[in-house]
């Protein structure tokens, strides 16, 4: 079972990662090998008090390093931090170093499992990176907790932790203390990824013993580069020749290959002149998003006004929220930026909800005045709760449903016990026995049911197409199981209570009609606590978001467009901008009306 559980977790990093994120990414296009540089003046070495350290100065590793050979070079228990500036291939990085643990991971038992985190949902100071992790561990991997916590307390784990810089500023500080606690306490490996001037920004430093730093490209590999991929690029070749400016961007590797992009085949009079970084910058990613449209004109379902004004909303609450993947499943009402869109998804929650309890009591109860009758307290009861503040309760989809029967057998053993004993003392043992069966059966059913969620998605809003499923089920296991064991004890007790046989059969009939009901009106209630909610809630905050053109109706469609665009990139259920700096492009633009 432990040998299954480690193969099953390196499994999915690799898939993940490695084969979902690394292998796709933009800057994977741009194939230059990156120099490394140790950065001795980026850490706080652990013997520094002990032994006399020397020069403290950036030192050139030589060419064709590779970052698994510094951490390899370090010791028994590695700690490393990967600096960069944006777009220099950090996360790539990471991301090779990660393949080539998961490597040995895949061959010898004896190794660290390599697994990856985003330390931008590290957003409680008070939380310590053993907590967080295990929590991650399960968020992310469906690892279940009991298991992660093993995991982490008998240092099984290597984690790799990018994202530094993408936690919120004022808790950086704060997560840098807690990682060298954490790694203090448990004498853990460690690798950890940052831009290079968030981290130089901060008060603190890591603990670490190693630290490199991903150096920029050289005019001369630009310049090789450019030559090998023909003579449509002659036109940028001349310009960042005379431009320094963009002599300065083409260092990144992600910007050089955005230029290839975005300037194919565009003569050097055409091209735009400016004298400011930022400016070049934004007219570079501008330039990048109008050929992205038009290299795909066909299966043209969007305008590229509207497309725009879609993912600018959608990078703009990303980066207000420091995430990293975008699922939809996990639209949250927070995403409704006034009073009046929060009131509106509040009033549509309690509508739906009492709409719904409403309808079964009055198709249960009878004739068609108790139907409207049952709606009219549905409505009512419904608006109650959406003035009541439906808007504040977070989405949880239910995607993993388990029957525990061996609680509910518990459950029925003791209640019925119990219900047997105090029934011998007033009504009877047989009475006492039923009564107690039933309530057993009720509770049991109720705390038999344990749930979870799924955050390794493979395909879009997965969490929300389970959740109905899930409500499904209970709704019917609930209203036919349920009612059909409590209609038959039911009318057991009745039927025995009375004392005649002859009535045993009417009694059963009525017990069963009764348990139906009830059980239907019951499972109801319990369906909708196991996902039905959420169903609900999700359709109300995706109606408000729609009507409010924040996003399309059908999400999953535009979010695949936008990828076929090379704006997104598709992981699993979920989407990632190809870079970060596409996505704060996005954030920092202006949504055309």
């Amino acid at each position: 079972m432990l040998y299954r559980n480690r193969q099953t977790l390196v499994a999915k990093v690799k898939n993940y990662w490695v084969k979902g994120v690394m292998k796709k990414s933009l800057y994977h296009q741009v194939l230059i090998e990156l120099g490394l540089e140790e950065r001795p003046d980026a850490i706080t070495n652990p013997f520094s008090e002990i032994i006399e350290v020397g020069d403290d100065s950036p030192q050139p590793l030589p060419e064709g390093t590779k970052v698994i050979d510094v951490f390899d070079k370090i010791g028994t228990v590695r700690t490393l931090l990967i600096l960069g500036d944006p777009g220099s291939g950090k996360t790539t990085t990471l991301l090779e170093l990660t393949r080539d643990l998961i490597v040995r991971a895949e061959k010898y038992r004896n190794q660290l499992i390599p697994v990856v985190f985003n330390l931008s949902s590290w957003k409680n100071k008070k939380q310590t990176i053993a907590d967080w992790l295990v929590e991650e561990l399960g968020n992310k991997y469906d690892i279940p907790k009991k298991i992660g916590q093993a995991w982490v307390s008998q240092q099984q784990l290597l984690p790799l932790l990018d994202g530094l810089d993408e936690v919120k500023a004022k808790y950086r500080d704060h997560c840098i203390v807690a990682l060298n606690q954490f790694q203090q306490d448990y004498d853990a490996n460690l690798v950890v990824c940052s831009r290079i001037k968030d981290y130089q920004a901060l008060s603190n430093r890591l603990n670490f013993q190693k630290a490199v730093y991903i150096r920029l490209l050289s005019l001369e590999q630009i310049y090789h580069y450019l030559d090998s991929l023909g003579n449509d690029l002659i036109g940028l070749r001349k310009l960042i020749a005379e431009d320094t400016v963009l002599q300065e961007l083409a260092q990144s590797p992600l910007m050089l290959n955005i230029m290839t992009l975005a300037y194919q085949g565009v003569a050097v009079e055409d091209l735009p002149k400016t004298k400011a970084v930022e400016e070049r910058r934004k007219q570079l990613f501008d330039a990048y998003i109008e050929k992205m449209f038009k290299r795909r004109k066909t299966n043209q379902q969007y305008n590229d006004a509207q497309v725009k004004h879609w993912l600018i909303w959608m990078a703009q609450r990303m980066v207000e929220e420091s995430q990293t993947v975008f699922l939809i499943e996990k639209m949250q009402p927070y995403l409704l930026r006034n009073r009046k869109q929060k009131q509106i998804y509040g009033l549509m929650v309690g509508l739906m909800f009492g709409l719904m309890v409403g309808l079964m009591f009055g198709l249960i109860i009878g004739p068609m005045a108790m139907l409207m009758l049952g709606l009219m307290f549905g409505l009512m009861f419904g608006l109650m709760l959406g003035l009541m503040g439906g808007s504040k309760e977070e989405i949880k989809t239910v995607e993993i449903l388990h029957v525990n029967w061996k609680k509910i057998l518990i459950y029925l053993l003791i209640c019925g016990l119990i219900g047997g004993l105090m029934g011998e003392l007033t009504e009877g043992l047989m009475a006492g026995l039923m009564a107690g069966l039933m309530a057993g059966l009720i509770l049991g059913l109720r705390k038999g049911l344990e749930s979870s969620e799924i955050e390794t998605k493979t395909s879009p809003n997965q969490g929300i197409w389970k959740s109905v499923r899930n409500a499904i089920t209970v709704w019917l296991m609930y209203g036919l199981i349920g009612g059909l064991m409590f209609g038959l004890m039911g009318g057991l007790m009745e039927g025995l209570t009375e004392g005649l046989t002859e009535r045993l059969m009417t009694a059963l009939m009525g017990g069963l009609m009764v348990g139906l009901m009830v059980g239907l009106i019951f499972g109801l209630m319990v369906g909708l606590k196991n996902g039905g909610q959420a169903c609900i809630q999700h359709f109300s905050l995706r109606l408000v978001l729609y009507r409010n053109n924040y996003i399309p109706w059908n999400y999953a469609r535009f979010l695949d467009y936008a990828a076929d665009r090379i704006f997104l990139q598709k992981v699993g259920g979920g989407y990632i901008f190809i870079h970060r700096m596409l996505m704060e492009h996005f954030a920092e633009m202006e949504p055309e009306n």
